[in-house]
């Protein structure tokens, strides 16, 4: 029972692991909260900081590493967070599961995104402030200092 122990995982190991983790934390925060931008209509950027937390959290708690490495899959993991996030609030679970196998749909979605959050207007810019904030806490929690 060795293999379910992580005491006894090496660190490549807990790095996959963590990387393992940290994409099923990034997609289900995501989801939910596309899901909860689709149902509230005010934009909510600041959750994005509290994604970026958990993100980094559980990567942390998982793979107990110390290197770079858990820290650029913390932000990686985010930045997925974000992507799924804001394309749910966007289009629906429903669009998101369909545009995902279309890679035609792929740039007028981008376009659409990129419409909305890099305008000229204080509202985007925090939009995007909260988001790099998000990351940033996803990268720093992620290791052990």
């Amino acid at each position: 029972m060795q293999i379910f122990n992580s005491r006894y995982l090496d660190n490549n190991q807990r790095f996959a692991a963590a990387v393992a983790a940290g994409i099923g934390t990034a997609i289900v925060c995501g989801i939910a909260y596309g899901l909860l931008m689709r149902l509230i209509p005010v934009e909510s950027s600041i959750f994005y900081v509290l994604i970026g937390w958990c993100v980094g959290y559980v990567i942390r708690t998982v793979g107990r590493g110390v290197h770079k490495r858990f820290g650029i899959a913390g932000a990686l993991c985010v930045v997925l967070a974000i992507v799924i996030g804001d394309t749910c609030a966007l289009f629906g679970i429903a669009n998101l599961l369909e545009m995902l196998v279309t890679p035609s749909d792929w740039g007028p979605a981008f376009q659409m995104w990129a419409l909305l959050h890099l305008s000229t207007n204080i509202s985007a810019l925090l939009g995007l402030i909260l988001r790099a904030a998000g990351v940033y806490f996803g990268y720093y929690y992620s290791m052990i200092l």
